[in-house]
C-alpha cells in the first residue's frame, strides 16, 4: 500500500513538472511582461531586402545562433516593443558593418544591401514605436 501511494505521488508530481515545463505562463506580477498581442509585418521594401539578405540564417530555418538574435519568420509573432526593440538593433548592425557578415557578403556580393537600403533600414525602424 504504502509502495503504491508513493509511486502514485511520484508520477503525479512528474506530471505536474512537465505540464510546468512545456505550458510556461507568466507569472502575475513578474518583471516579464506579456504581449499585448502579435506586432505588424514588414513592410514590403523592408521585407524584399530581409528575404535577400538576412533570412539565409535569420529564419525558421537559418542558424541556430543567428535565429536566436532575430528570427525573421517569428517577425510578426513579436509583440510592437519588441520589434521595436528589435529594428534598432538591425539599424545598428547595418549602419555598423557587422551585418551581413563579411564572409556572407563575399559569397553574396549582388545581395549585400547598399547604403540607400540601409538608411532605408534606420527610418523604418526610427518610425516604429514602442
Amino acid at each position: 500500500m504504502k509502495k503504491a501511494a508513493f509511486l502514485s505521488i511520484i508520477a503525479f508530481s512528474l506530471v505536474f513538472g512537465f505540464a510546468l515545463i512545456f505550458n510556461p505562463q507568466t507569472v502575475i506580477g513578474s518583471k516579464k511582461s506579456t504581449s499585448a498581442g502579435p506586432g505588424t509585418a514588414l513592410p514590403d521594401s523592408i521585407h524584399k531586402l530581409v528575404q535577400r539578405a538576412c533570412m539565409d540564417c535569420h529564419a525558421d530555418d537559418g542558424n541556430f545562433m543567428a535565429k536566436g538574435k532575430i528570427n525573421f519568420s517569428a517577425w510578426e509573432k513579436y509583440d510592437s516593443e519588441k520589434q521595436y526593440s528589435k529594428a534598432q538593433a538591425i539599424c545598428k548592425v547595418l549602419t555598423k558593418g557587422s551585418m551581413p557578415p563579411k564572409k556572407w557578403c563575399a559569397n553574396n556580393p549582388n545581395d549585400v544591401p547598399t547604403q540607400a537600403e540601409k538608411d532605408m533600414v534606420c527610418r523604418w525602424a526610427g518610425s516604429l514605436k514602442k
